[in-house]
């Protein structure tokens, strides 16, 4: 249907299917060497564009999120599933959190 960048690094394609329409955002998330208000900027920006898929929709987040989840990841099992390693880094809270 449509494709879009959205920021320096993600992109959202819209697609019909027989079902229901399918969004695909595809990012690459800030290091942890990047300034803060940079990775903010990018969760804001990832965050908006998931808020703005109609509901009904089916979407699909890709890409490399940079993102560690740790021990301290309970209750995103949903998420993150059950089997982690290391210590959540910032990004990974950034990224639990949306």
């Amino acid at each position: 249907m449509e494709w879009s960048p959205i920021w320096e690094s993600i992109i959202v394609a819209q697609f019909r299917t027989k079902i229901r329409n399918l969004t695909i955002i595809q990012c690459y998330a800030s290091t942890e060497m990047t300034d803060k208000d940079m990775k903010a900027e990018f969760h804001q920006q990832l965050s908006e564009k998931i808020n703005t898929v109609r509901k009904r929709d089916k979407i699909i987040v890709m890409g490399d999120m940079n993102a560690k989840d740790g021990p301290n990841s309970e209750d995103l099992e949903h998420v993150m599933g059950r089997h982690v390693i290391g210590n959540m880094n910032e990004i990974g809270e950034l990224f639990s959190e949306l």
